[in-house]
């Protein structure tokens, strides 16, 4: 219960016991709340108090409102950085959350103009081309179709990129790893036919990223990901991997 005698408001008090909550992971990063009946109950206060602390968490970015659903704890905005030794992964690790690709589509496609270019193919030659969406916790990150040369995944299927990986999987095939990446980044309109698999509404701003990714002197993978903005901060390219950067820490940087 909050105490009316304190020289501060009901709605302060509310905030800072909501605040320590989410602070101290009792409500992680994702998850959802308690209801506002719920928190009416247990602090002892009206439903215009506890709906006036939720509307400015939710305006402050800490919480946010899923239309039939409830209230959640925001994701933190991710800052990547691709440095020797950056793996998303391993920093959503440490905030306590997961990641996960879903492959959307795997098959064999006319490389494009571009993908020619990059791999030096003639026109009309094949690449294997990769759909997939990046989740962070329950929520869709990023969506991404990687262009990779055909003997690079020689044999692989969709089960096999589900279960390891793409890089883990190109490396298993043809010992190859990520040293460095080539990226340009801007912020555009997410196209129509991806922002719903992104579960967000058509001509939403978020980043497009072109990466194209280099091994032993050749490039590897030709990608372009539409990531949301809300949740993602681009910083600057660097080399992958130096010497002192273990195979293990390469296959981890799998995508963005």
């Amino acid at each position: 219960m909050l105490d009316e005698t304190l020289p501060v408001t009901l709605q302060y008090q509310l905030r800072s016991r909501l605040m320590d909550k989410i602070e101290q992971k009792y409500w992680p990063p994702g998850s959802q709340i308690a209801s506002e009946r719920e928190l009416c109950e247990a602090y002892g206060v009206s439903r215009m108090t506890v709906r006036e602390v939720l509307r400015a968490l939710v305006q402050e970015g800490v919480l946010v409102r899923r239309q039939g659903s409830g209230t959640y704890v925001a994701l933190p905005k991710f800052e990547h950085e691709l440095t020797s030794s950056y793996s998303l992964s391993q920093e959503l690790e440490r905030e306590g959350l997961e990641s996960r690709f879903e492959v959307l589509d795997f098959r064999h496609v006319t490389a494009p103009d571009a993908v020619q270019e990059v791999f030096g193919l003639a026109a009309g030659d094949p690449v294997c081309m990769i759909i997939r969406l990046r989740y962070i916790g329950d929520e869709r990150f990023a969506w991404e179709r990687s262009y990779t040369p055909c003997e690079l995944l020689e044999g692989s299927d969709v089960e096999a990129l589900q279960r390891e990986g793409l890089y883990p999987t190109m490396y298993r095939i043809s010992g190859l790893i990520a040293e460095t990446a080539d990226v340009e980044t801007e912020a555009v309109n997410c196209p129509a036919e991806i922002a719903p698999q992104l579960g967000i509404r058509k001509q939403t701003a978020v980043l497009h990223l072109t990466r194209i990714t280099n091994a032993q002197g050749r490039s590897v993978e030709y990608c372009e990901s539409y990531v949301r903005s809300d949740k993602y901060r681009y910083k600057y390219k660097q080399v992958l991997r130096k010497k002192a950067f273990r195979e293990r820490d390469a296959l981890q940087l799998d995508g963005i």
